[in-house]
Formats: C-alpha cells, sequence, structure tokens
C-alpha cells in the first residue's frame, strides 16, 4: 500500500515540475512564431531562473527571454561570453579577445582537465559541479548581463552523465556566441541547417 502511495506521489512531483518547463517552451515558441522577419536556427527555452535563446543567423539576431520579456538584440550587440563554473569565470570571449575562447571547447570535455580538477602529486584532485553557465554580454543599458544555466543542482562529479551533457550544450552555446563575434569582422557567420 505504501508503494502505491509513494509511487504515485514520485508521479505528481514530477508532474508538477515538468507543467510549468512546458508551459515556457509554448509561450517562448508562440512569442517567437509571432516575430516578424526573425525564423530561429537554433533555439532553449527558459527554465527556471535561466535565460531563454534563440538565434536567426539569416537575419543577423538573437533573442533573449526571462520569464517576462523577450529581447531581440542584432549580432552586432553582443559584446562577450563568459563561460561560468560554480560561479567562477573559466573562459571570456569578446570582440578584442578571439584567441582567448579557443581552448574552451577543450576547457570543458576535451582533455576534461579544468572540470576534473588538477592532479597534485599522486592524489587527483575532482571539483565537483554544482553549476554550469554562460553568461551573455550585450550593450544593453537596462540589463546588459544575461546567464544561461546548463546545469545547477546537488553537487555533481563532472565526469557523471548529467554533467556531461550539460557540458556539451553549454559547449555548443558557447560555439555559437563565438561563432558570432568572429562573423561580427567578417560579413556574416556560415550558416549550417540543422537536420
Amino acid at each position: 500500500m505504501w508503494v502505491v502511495i509513494l509511487v504515485c506521489f514520485v508521479a505528481f512531483v514530477i508532474v508538477v515540475r515538468w507543467l510549468p518547463e512546458r508551459k515556457k517552451i509554448r509561450t517562448l515558441n508562440k512569442a517567437l512564431a509571432r516575430m516578424e522577419n526573425f525564423n530561429p536556427l537554433v533555439s532553449r527555452a527558459p527554465s527556471g531562473q535561466s535565460t531563454g535563446i534563440a538565434i536567426d543567423p539569416t537575419s543577423n539576431r538573437f533573442v533573449l527571454t526571462d520569464s517576462e520579456r523577450l529581447k531581440v538584440f542584432s549580432f552586432s550587440d553582443l559584446i562577450a561570453v563568459e563561460v561560468m563554473k560554480n560561479g567562477t569565470s573559466i573562459s571570456v570571449t569578446n570582440r578584442g579577445s578571439q584567441a582567448a575562447g579557443a581552448a574552451v571547447g577543450a576547457l570543458l570535455l576535451g582533455p576534461v582537465g579544468l572540470l576534473l580538477g588538477g592532479v597534485t602529486g599522486s592524489k587527483r584532485n575532482i571539483q565537483k559541479i554544482e553549476q554550469l553557465s554562460l553568461k551573455i554580454f550585450t550593450n544593453d543599458l537596462v540589463k546588459p548581463v544575461y546567464e544561461i544555466v546548463f546545469f545547477s543542482g546537488k553537487p555533481l562529479d563532472p565526469r557523471s552523465t548529467l554533467i556531461k551533457k550539460a557540458s556539451e550544450e553549454l559547449d555548443t552555446w558557447h560555439g555559437r556566441f563565438r561563432t558570432i563575434l568572429h562573423g561580427a569582422h567578417s560579413e556574416r557567420p556560415a550558416i549550417s541547417h540543422l537536420e
């Protein structure tokens, strides 16, 4: 009897947590569909306190959204992106330091060195991950900084599946913004269509 009650309770909690996230995704998709001349190639819905994002490389614009508003930016409005781990910056890419961000892919998952921590003598120092996020800096005077959170929760080993998945997604979005920053110096970033 208690098992049935426990299963029902767990199912209820999952549904209660899932429904608001589903609603945010639907709301974002509806708002994006109403925008004129904006057809996002890639998007990520907001979740919790995290910012949502959509990028339209054809119009050279991106949208950042929180739970209350959508803000449209031109690619030229992007100032910098910063990869954060546990509230500490591990990489900043801006218009003046294109080369500085080149190693982030390797830092996040490549030789897993930065996320795993350093090796000191014969002892390995593994720092657990509590949060992985990407800060987006724009030229908006009212709200210049947005944060996209890819993982936030109880500390996990960097080799865990959940952290690896979040790191891969973070690396992908960081790469997109690096491409936008790099593309600002050329006519436009390269566009590859997703399958």
